[in-house]
């Protein structure tokens, strides 16, 4: 139990606290101190934004700072920001790892080991706030809103955030850098801000300050936009028309501080899928980014209010198995006589076909709303046909591959220095060659010209044996075995009777020639 431990500053995050603790009781320089101190355990980690052990650490700082691991959680963290977009079990999972000591998931978990969008590298500071807190508070600390990914900017003196040269996810995991050992310019950059701007950095803060947060389905957020779409006159008859939505996201965000992440193509990419059924989580500044867009009169708590209303589950189940019973004035069986008909006089149609005739469409649609039992019972036989669409022509291929080798031969002769001529060295000089080496069973002329022409071990050596009496000629050496072999580089054990011979050979016709 610690019996003191520091007050906390107006939005401070927790790795501040613990890094101003050390500073405060001498153990700087003895971080598993500490970490020990504070967490009971030597092995903890600094992590600065979804931290773990906060049961450890409510416990040991109880005497002297009463809060709880939820509270931790909710006030000293970057959770909130993350957690309303996940799924219930998803935010349960990640708040029990938090409080936890094993936390090594969390960030796979929220998404952000594996987003395109990355957390800052270092920690991130206002100037202006510096002086501030240095001036009223005699120190300086981390504040949780300039951690914010995506937000490098102070709302609340419209100026940019600069890195410091503290690591945001350091290498030394177990040290908690404070910033008041940090140097800082005092060097202001002002921004001037719209609008769009200032309420979507007002939104984050909002949402990282939410006291109690609650976790909402996937199913409860594909409602409420597709509500948006509806209340913004988005949709192109009863499908959403999502090229609007990219113009009008492009309208208001081009050319501000949060251009970077608006998709770039308007048939793919996030805007379009953050309008369709959700199947996964999306990066909270995507949220934001529409909300400001489309949802511009409502606050933090209206949106979430709204969200709140919707069903967590779906009904698709139970519209699967709904069968609809609406009036009908057409008789069931003369409707199913002529859908019999219809497959009597048409054998090689199969649904789709049959739809395009001029009685099959309306038929289909009047089954599957009164008759869909008996429809399903009476469809045509399913017709496959596995036609080969990409069947190769392995002779005109072959005569191809021909022509390409025959031509890598002169050029081949004119090279001094170059790889063995194997028989992957000719495939890699072909067009597809991965495609080649699979299917040589199927090239039987491009097989045998491979065959005739690669180059083995001892050829590719007696090459570079002739290249190396070159080179001793050229600088006036002797010829001799040991420095052939050395030119050549050809070790010990690779030097066969042969090999021996064919030196022996060059050396003779050298002398033969002085």
């Amino acid at each position: 139990m610690l019996a003191y431990f520091p007050k906390a500053y107006s939005d401070e995050i927790l790795y501040s606290l613990i890094a101003r603790y050390s500073i405060h009781t001498g153990q700087e320089n003895n971080q598993k101190a500490v970490i020990q101190d504070v967490f009971s355990k030597r092995t903890a980690v600094a992590i600065p934004d979804l931290p773990c052990n906060l049961n450890n650490f409510s416990e040991r700082v109880f005497p002297a700072w009463r809060v709880s691991a939820s509270q931790l959680i909710n006030l000293y963290t970057l959770a909130n920001f993350y957690l309303p977009f996940l799924s219930k079990s998803q935010a349960a999972k990640i708040v029990e790892s938090m409080k936890s000591e094993y936390g090594g998931s969390i960030h796979l978990r929220a998404g952000i080991a594996a987003s395109s969008i990355q957390v800052s590298q270092y920690f991130r500071y206002c100037p202006v706030c510096a002086i501030e807190q240095e001036k009223e508070l005699g120190e300086t600390y981390w504040q949780r809103q300039h951690q914010l990914p995506c937000v490098d900017i102070c709302l609340a003196h419209s100026c940019k955030l600069i890195d410091s040269n503290v690591p945001f996810y350091s290498i030394q995991k177990h040290y908690f850098q404070a910033a008041e050992k940090t140097s800082k310019t005092k060097q202001v950059k002002s921004v001037l801000l719209s609008k769009q701007e200032e309420r979507l950095i007002s939104l984050c803060y909002s949402l990282l300050n939410t006291q109690s947060v609650s976790q909402y389905s996937m199913n409860q957020w594909t409602m409420f936009y597709r509500e948006v779409a509806l209340d913004t006159n988005c949709l192109k008859g009863t499908l959403v028309d999502h090229s609007l939505i990219f113009r009008r996201l492009s309208s208001d965000w081009m050319g501000t501080q949060f251009e970077q992440y608006l998709p770039t193509d308007e048939g793919s990419g996030w805007s379009v899928e953050i309008f369709r059924k959700h199947r996964k989580s999306f990066h909270p500044i995507r949220h934001l980014m529409v909300w400001c867009s489309f949802a511009q009169y409502k606050s933090l708590n209206d949106v979430l209010s709204i969200v709140a209303k919707f069903p967590r589950e779906s009904n698709e189940a139970e519209n699967k198995a709904f069968i609809a019973t609406q009036k009908t004035e057409k008789s069931t069986e003369k409707q199913r006589e002529a859908w019999l008909k219809l497959l009597k006089d048409n054998p090689e149609l199969g649904v789709k076909a049959l739809r395009k005739l001029p009685t099959g469409g309306s038929l289909y649609a009047w089954f599957f709303r009164h008759d869909r039992d008996w429809f399903r019972d009476n469809l045509p036989a399913s017709k496959r046909t596995n036609l080969n669409r990409y069947k190769k022509d392995y002779c005109q291929w072959d005569e191809k591959n021909i022509a390409l080798l025959n031509n890598c031969l002169p050029e081949l002769a004119s090279l001094i220095k170059r790889k063995r001529a194997s028989m992957t060295f000719f495939i890699k000089q072909l067009p597809k060659a991965n495609s080649v080496e699979k299917h040589l069973a199927d090239l039987p002329r491009t097989s045998k010209w491979l065959d005739e022409n690669q180059e083995d071990h001892a050829a590719f050596r007696k090459f570079r044996l002739r290249l190396a009496v070159k080179f001793l000629m050229d600088k006036n050496l002797p010829v001799q075995p040991w420095r052939l072999l050395r030119e050549a580089s050809i070790r010990k054990e690779y030097i066969t009777q042969e090999i021996d011979d064919f030196i022996n050979s060059l050396i003779f016709d050298e002398q033969a020639v002085a």
